[in-house]
């Protein structure tokens, strides 16, 4: 570790980080939803947000938000970048020491987990970089027009249940096991963008099982699908409780308990599926929570 900190410290002071309101979020695939709540909630406040899945050749733009810095090759400077965080820190083997630098030489680090924040911590990020970021359902998803265009009934692709995931996993594969003595399921492993809004649109109900036992709730999962209109199943999880502005809209079974799925998705086919209220209507943590991380960068003061 070095003097970052006191260089960082002012760049805030001097309150130039993106002074020309512009702002580039770099994402992969499998996170494209998350990079879209944050243009939405981002341009709210006054910003111009382009999205990319590749990163800059160049890093011509006053400010960069990363999300799963890790993933690339390649990282706008430290002084005009803001990383964020979306690995499980139940399973700490993700944190090596080159991604805790990452994490460490950034303006900001943006977290949707109370417990991964507590963990960062214990690793040596200094509180004051990190900010809580919990996701939520968007209302302008790109996705939701397009599913809402299309019909279960009507297509030869439709399934009883979806899952989406890495499905090469023990216990989702002991899981989808039992669903599949039930239900038509369809399990994909690598669905994103259209295709997925697709296979979501011809599916009854789609299902979130942990890759770990001790998971947190998988709340990129699961605010997405919230946002495209899905029914949703879920095993609880560690951090049950957590996400009070939308786990409500989510039907919840036991850990470890296939069969209290079975009966849940048993449940919600036998519903008609109405769909939810409007999602503006609801008052979602994400948009205040970047309104406060923004104000402590002070990226705010000429808006």
């Amino acid at each position: 570790m070095n003097d970052w900190p006191l260089r960082r410290q002012q760049i805030l002071q001097l309150k130039t980080l993106s002074s020309s309101g512009r702002l580039r979020i770099v994402c992969t695939r499998a996170t494209t939803f998350v990079a879209h709540a944050l243009q939405t909630h981002v341009s709210a406040l006054g910003f111009a947000v382009r999205i990319e899945q590749e990163m800059p050749v160049d890093f011509h733009d006053d400010l960069y938000l990363v999300i799963c810095p890790q993933m690339f090759s390649r990282l706008p400077p430290r002084e005009r970048r803001i990383v964020f965080q979306m690995e499980q820190s139940v399973h700490p083997r993700w944190f090596t020491p080159d991604y805790l630098n990452i994490l460490y030489n950034s303006m900001a680090v943006f977290d949707y987990s109370v417990q991964n924040i507590q963990f960062l911590i214990q690793q040596g990020i200094p509180s004051y970089m990190i900010f809580h970021v919990p996701l939520s359902p968007v209302h302008n998803y790109p996705g939701a027009d397009f599913s809402r265009a299309l019909s279960v009934a009507e297509h030869a692709d439709a399934c009883d249940v979806l899952f989406y995931g890495d499905w090469k996993n023990k216990r989702r594969q002991a899981f989808l096991k039992v669903l599949s003595e039930h239900f038509d399921v369809r399990a994909e492993r690598s669905l994103y963008g259209h295709d997925l809004w697709h296979a979501m649109a011809h599916a009854k109900v789609v299902v979130n099982i942990h890759y770990y036992e001790n998971a947190l709730l998988e709340s990129t999962r699961i605010c997405e699908c919230l946002s495209l209109g899905a029914r949703v199943v879920s095993e609880t999880a560690t951090d049950q409780g957590q996400h009070p502005d939308w786990e409500d809209r989510v039907v919840f079974t036991q850990i470890n308990d296939a069969q209290a799925m079975v009966k849940a998705i048993h449940q919600c086919l036998q519903q008609t599926h109405v769909a939810a209220s409007n999602l503006q209507e609801r008052p979602y943590r994400m948009g205040p929570s970047i309104k406060t991380a923004f104000e402590a960068l002070n990226l705010l003061t000429d808006r």
